[in-house]
């Protein structure tokens, strides 16, 4: 569901959401929602989110719907050694399953303004964090699931019902000034009308944070805002289904550098997504080992029971590795592992590392594929510590 017609839209590249499988009855501290990492659709579309103030936000929730983003030109606006990284999380706080309770999405996101004419503005790029909290929602079996085990997180709306029982009035998209710790690619944020600025040069100079939710509708608004569609009920604005990962937000939002939630309007916005499986991994074969950023090809291992059903073969499909927000990487080879369940893959330190490392600090890796043939991707990380 995108947002309509405005002057600016925000697109925003969230990362992932955790997926930790949901049990009956499920009691306990907060949790991931199945293994809990986000992925974008399967189209690598970004949410969105509606106009207020001349200003929209669209937000994709991948690293790969951020390398699929083009400028007016149908030129990719991330490449190289400059494609960030996202990362958001889904979780379930402590309440029974069948019951009700809340849903939190959070995570380091990056956001860039679009204008009129759909055109993503690419100097307005800027680090952003994502905090969507979702209250009330019920947690029902999936009927068609034959085991029990499945479910479908669902929030429906009501005409007039009151927006403070809805999302949580922290809820909010913020959009991050640089740092010095800011990626190059997002340490120019331009344009953000209505947040602080630097009146010369129009560089973000504070975060700014734009309130997320929804408003209360009477009956004729409620159908036209939130209709009944192909993933979505009438009157729904969060729905998040086990049996095929989807998950999907219907939200608007508010005034720009505000954390007020009676700012928000609608037409209401959101997105769509596919939930990834998260797996641990091993760089080198073992935990808490070391990256040399001069080295030539080592193997990383994927730890999970599903390690025989991750695509290895298909070059539609492949295995991609990064390191600290570098440049994607394919693997040169894997192989399955059966009496450590793991999937080995191979990939090349000097590539994933071209710009080097900090030495004995930590190192993100992330792999990624897809598993059981289908578009559903997967994540496999490890945070070994540079050797130099």
């Amino acid at each position: 569901m995108f947002s309509k017609s405005s002057v600016f839209v925000v697109v925003v590249f969230a990362a992932f959401v955790s997926l930790g499988v949901l049990l009956l009855p499920q009691v306990g501290q907060a949790q991931c929602v199945w293994d809990c990492d986000l992925g974008s659709d399967p189209s690598f579309n970004p949410w969105g989110n509606s106009p207020q103030s001349q200003l929209d936000i669209a937000y994709c929730l991948d690293r790969d719907c951020v390398a699929n983003l083009k400028d007016k030109n149908n030129n990719p606006i991330f490449t190289g050694n400059s494609i960030p990284v996202p990362l958001v999380q889904q979780e379930q706080d402590a309440f029974p399953c069948p019951g009700t309770g809340d849903v939190t999405i959070s995570g380091n996101v990056v956001a860039l303004l679009r204008d009129n004419h759909g055109n993503l503005k690419p100097e307005s790029a800027a680090r952003a964090f994502l905090f969507l909290n979702i209250i009330g929602v019920n947690c029902t079996v999936d009927p068609a699931d034959p085991n029990n085990e499945k479910t479908i997180l669902s929030r429906v709306i009501q005409p007039n019902t009151s927006r403070t029982l809805v999302f949580g009035a922290s809820s909010s998209i913020t959009i991050l000034a640089p740092t010095s710790s800011t990626p190059a690619s997002l340490s120019t944020p331009i344009g953000w009308t209505g947040c602080p600025s630097n009146k010369r040069t129009g560089l973000l100079t504070a975060d700014c944070s734009f309130p997320l939710g929804i408003v209360e509708f009477n009956a004729a608004q409620l159908q036209n805002e939130l209709p009944q569609t192909l993933t979505f009920n009438l009157g729904e604005v969060y729905r998040a289904v086990e049996s095929t990962r989807f998950v999907g937000v219907r939200d608007c939002k508010g005034d720009a550098n505000s954390t007020d939630p009676g700012t928000i309007a609608c037409s209401t916005g959101g997105g769509e997504s596919l939930a990834l499986f998260t797996f641990p991994g091993n760089w080198a074969g073992a935990q808490n080992h070391t990256i040399n950023p001069n080295s030539g090809n080592t193997p990383f291992d994927i730890v999970t029971p599903l390690f025989n059903l991750i695509v290895i073969d298909d070059p539609a499909q492949p295995i991609m590795a990064t390191a600290n927000d570098g440049p994607q990487v394919a693997t040169t080879g894997c192989f399955t592992q059966d009496n450590q369940q793991t999937l080995r893959c191979f990939f090349t330190a000097t590539d994933l590392l071209p710009n080097g490392c900090t030495k004995n600090q930590p190192v993100i890796v992330l792999v990624t594929g897809n598993i059981l043939g289908e578009t559903v991707g997967f994540q496999s990380h490890d945070n070994p510590t540079c050797a130099k």
